[in-house]
């Protein structure tokens, strides 16, 4: 009798204990695991608050991407999927997508080259092209780029602004073209890049169709596509 009365007694103690257990173990984590919380928005933080702001609600960060962003700092949270302020189960794994920062891009070595063609490089590493100024040079070809602004292998990021000097090519003076023929005028003109202009017949003394008067006058400072105007000897 009292043998069975012992093992009644042990049936019971592990019946409360298996209570016990139920109810304050297996059921909290039941209970805790399917409750649901609201997720809250990390964006702008570091990766390391963000996390820790994720574990307060019982969520789980994970950095699923890293990419640059002109904006958010290197280190710093982009965006996160579930979104802010949406209900996920306790527990959850949130994917973070963490900055590298801006992109950083070296600024190329494009002296001598075309302008329509440095323009187009420019453009294609992102950079925005803020001013093309022209200028006279000696060295360079006209419309071909002589320096840029900020100079080659400065590091600049995507978007930033550039300035282009591009040649004018040499310093152009107006020809003396007194005496010559029109033919000879039109041929000096071409390579010179200069248009011919109206040509007004004057009497006067000397070879008929030869230059007595022109515009602009010797020595003036021209640019090529200018146009010159002659008075000849009728």
């Amino acid at each position: 009798m009292k043998r069975i009365f012992l093992y009644l007694l042990v049936i019971l103690a592990f019946f409360i204990i298996g209570v016990l257990i139920a109810n304050f173990l297996v059921m909290p984590l039941i209970v805790h695991k399917g409750r649901e919380v609201v997720v809250p928005n990390v964006c702008n933080l570091s990766l390391e608050d963000a996390v820790k702001e994720l574990k307060k609600r019982d969520l789980e960060g994970l950095v699923t991407e890293r990419r640059h962003d002109p904006i958010i700092e290197e280190g710093y949270i982009i965006i996160h999927e579930p979104l802010p302020n949406q209900a996920v189960k306790s527990g959850r794994i949130i994917h973070l997508t963490v900055s590298l920062g801006p992109q950083v891009i070296k600024v190329p070595f494009l002296a001598g080259v075309d302008i329509e063609k440095g323009e187009l490089i420019l453009k294609r590493l992102g950079f925005t092209i803020e001013q093309i100024d022209y200028v006279n040079s000696g060295t360079i070809v006209r419309g071909r780029i002589i320096r840029t602004i900020p100079e080659p292998e400065v590091e600049l990021t995507k978007g930033d602004a550039m300035k282009i000097i591009v040649s004018k090519g040499p310093v152009l003076k107006m020809p003396n073209l007194t005496g010559k023929t029109q033919h000879e005028v039109e041929v000096e003109l071409e390579k010179l890049g200069l248009v011919l202009g109206e040509i007004k017949q004057v009497e006067g003394s000397g070879i008929k169709g030869s230059v007595i008067v022109q515009s602009p006058a010797p020595d003036e400072i021209v640019e090529p596509g200018d146009t010159v105007t002659l008075m000849v000897i009728k």
